[in-house]
């Protein structure tokens, strides 16, 4: 999942970039020429989360973190029930079996669970990330369309900028685009049995890659 997220904020990062220089050399070309540059403003956050797509990512996401919340409590209440049950057959157990299984339980209940719980609230940020960053990606062909057509020299993100005059604004106007464009966008499921199984998976790779 976090290779998606790379290889799609990588995506948004070239495209931005790709803006950038454009508006750079535009800007270069218009003060030779004797032409003031002519700034756009976008507000990326609007886009995200006022469009048709990205209305429907907040109710993924609550149904994804309850999905999350519930596999969490699975495994903390398995782990209840083997520490009771160790503890009603630790008498019958010899020395040794006894401090292994002391290690187990102590290494779960201390680092086992706690550490599943991070990766799951990560993994939980990186699927809605991901879905953000696919709405920013689908935005980008538009953008470059707005700026070629209004003649822009420079694009910028209204958390960059203290006051723009309205009309500088075409953050309504991507976003009545991108609605046309993209109704929804998926939210990635996060299991905890899928992001184990890659944990194990990566581990195994290392240890080979150290033989």
């Amino acid at each position: 999942m976090k290779n998606k997220l790379f290889a799609v904020a990588g995506a948004i990062m070239l495209a931005v970039a790709g803006l950038a220089g454009g508006a750079l050399v535009n800007g270069a070309e218009a003060q030779n020429n004797g032409k003031a540059p002519v700034i756009l403003i976008v507000d990326r956050a609007k886009i995200v989360s006022q469009t048709k797509a990205g209305k429907t990512i907040p109710s993924q996401a609550e149904d994804v973190k309850k999905n999350v919340e519930k596999e969490l409590e699975a495994e903390a209440d398995k782990l209840k029930k083997d520490i009771e049950s160790f503890q009603k057959n630790a008498s019958l157990m010899s020395d040794e079996v006894r401090k292994q299984k002391e290690q187990e339980l102590a290494g779960r209940y201390q680092y086992g669970l706690p550490q599943r719980v991070q990766i799951m609230e990560q993994a939980f940020s990186a699927a809605v990330q991901q879905a953000q960053a696919k709405i920013l990606v689908e935005s980008q062909p538009i953008l470059k369309d707005i700026v070629e057509k209004r003649g822009a020299t420079i694009l910028l993100d209204r958390s960059a900028v203290m006051y723009a005059a309205p009309e500088t604004d075409v953050t309504q106007e991507v976003i009545a685009a991108l609605d046309k464009k993209m109704s929804t966008v998926e939210v990635e499921k996060v299991s905890l049995a899928e992001i184990e199984k890659q944990i194990q998976e990566a581990q195994a790779k290392a240890a080979a890659n150290r033989k």
